[in-house]
């Protein structure tokens, strides 16, 4: 193949270009923003210190010849990476902090509900994803009544502003409710021995059950280094990489795309086209015609907090599932680069779906939250802050959502017969390594290769 062209200069689309570039003569990466990676980037703060938007740490796959690819940097460079056996997650549930995993603890519940909770999930039918109409149904199905209205529907509100009859069965996953710790380490032990009870319970610590894929993060600079590693893999195979353009046109005849056309009035040919980011875009730039509702997006604020004493918790990160807090989660940096015992104490928290319009107001509540949760010491001053607003943060990832999502990439392909469509634009799969798996299977099928 001659020319492969990539929409999206995220993780999907640096991955997909090092992988075709392998097959084809030319690959070109297609970037509209000033620099790859998306939302997987860093930022330094005006004293040189460094946060993520948001929490990242990396984790290998099941598949060597996807690692191979996508932690090539860390296994040629491992004095610029810490290596973690295990990912130290606390979480917060109703105004209670569990320092021993990222899982709701369920005696943190009333105790009347607590019994009942624990009653229900035991005797829970069960449910397929897939045979679920909405949240509510699955939820209800797999955990019972009191996890549903006590747990699901309140935590579900304060991050996705939605019902649970309004949410796809699919969007606790991406809030980690899809397990909980029914109590001490024996007792959760001796329940997840029951196969249907182990897809629904969590051990009481992060210390059991482990995986024994590795994790990473950059012992300095921030995520940002895992997309310049990649950036640098796809350049070095001769991927030629676009920033700050947008395309204008598709150029398609008879299901094919041929070329496609920059704001610069650049033509790119095309042999075959692979689109990572939302399938709508495409359906513009295709000239298709096409009747939908905007997608819902719940705001985000990211607050990055400099303290002058070391966090109480010694955990990576944190989930707050209280529902009386602004706060999500909490990412504490010093704790995943092993230097919690020295400034600067920085940490970066996210904020979804606030009605606190003033972000100087909601900047005071996200402090005292992280004093009142125990996270930092209450006589701690902060030192410094700055908070980044993001106004389309994180889809409400309703049934309408993932509908409209799938009628927008089926007119796509009843159309176009040369083009991939991954990450963003993927019918499939909404995790990454999920979509870099799909990534795989669908460029090796093109290309005639064997798929994992």
């Amino acid at each position: 193949m001659k020319n492969c062209i990539i929409v999206g200069g995220g993780i999907s689309g640096l991955f997909a270009a090092i992988m075709a570039k392998d097959n084809c003569d030319k690959v070109t990466v297609i970037e509209s923003a000033d620099s790859c990676g998306g939302l997987l980037c860093s930022w330094k703060n005006t004293d040189g210190i460094t946060f993520d938007f948001g929490t990242h740490i990396l984790s290998e796959t099941a598949h060597d010849p996807i690692n191979q690819i996508l932690f090539k940097g860390m296994y040629e460079r491992p004095e610029l990476w810490h290596s973690l056996a295990v990912t130290k997650v606390s979480n917060v549930f109703n105004g209670q902090r569990y320092d021993k995993g990222q899982f709701i603890a369920l005696p943190f519940l009333d105790e009347l509900d607590y019994h009942k909770a624990l009653d229900e999930v035991k005797e829970a039918p069960g449910m397929a994803l897939d045979d679920a109409a909405h949240l509510q149904q699955f939820a209800q199905a797999n955990y019972g009544q009191t996890i549903t209205e006590k747990i699901f529907r309140p935590v579900m509100k304060k991050l996705q502003d939605s019902e649970l009859e309004q949410l796809h069965p699919i969007s606790h996953v991406f809030f980690a409710l899809n397990r909980f710790v029914p109590g001490d380490a024996e007792f959760s032990r001796e329940l997840k021995k029951s196969l249907t009870l182990d897809a629904r319970l969590a051990f009481a610590s992060y210390n059991e059950g482990l995986s024994s894929a590795v994790k990473f993060y950059p012992k300095a600079r921030g995520i940002q280094l895992w997309v310049e590693q990649l950036i640098n893999q796809a350049q070095e195979k001769g991927v030629e990489i676009k920033i700050s353009s947008r395309i204008t046109e598709l150029s398609h005849n008879d299901g094919a795309i041929s070329a496609v056309i920059l704001q610069n009035g650049e033509s790119l040919p095309c042999e075959h086209l692979v689109w990572t980011i939302p399938p709508i875009f495409a359906i513009k730039q295709l000239g298709l015609t096409y009747q939908g509702v905007s997608p819902k997006f719940c705001p985000m604020s990211l607050h990055h907090l400099v303290f002058d004493r070391p966090f109480v918790d010694k955990n990576y990160y944190s989930q707050i599932n209280d529902f009386n807090s602004q706060s999500f989660r909490v990412t504490f940096y010093p704790n995943i680069t092993l230097d919690e015992s020295k400034a600067p104490y920085n940490c970066t928290v996210e904020v979804l779906c606030s009605d606190i319009k003033d972000k100087e107001i909601l900047n005071k509540m996200v402090e005292q939250e992280l004093k009142n949760l125990g996270y930092v010491d209450q006589d701690a001053i902060l030192l410094s802050y700055d908070i980044v607003d993001i106004p389309m943060g994180f889809p409400q990832f309703t049934n309408d959502f993932v509908a409209e999502k799938k009628r927008q990439i089926t007119l796509i392909e009843d159309n176009i017969n040369n083009i991939s469509l991954i990450g963003k634009a993927s019918k499939q799969e909404f995790f990454v390594y999920g979509i870099v798996q799909e990534t795989y299977n669908q460029l090796s099928k093109l290309f005639g290769l064997k798929a994992l």
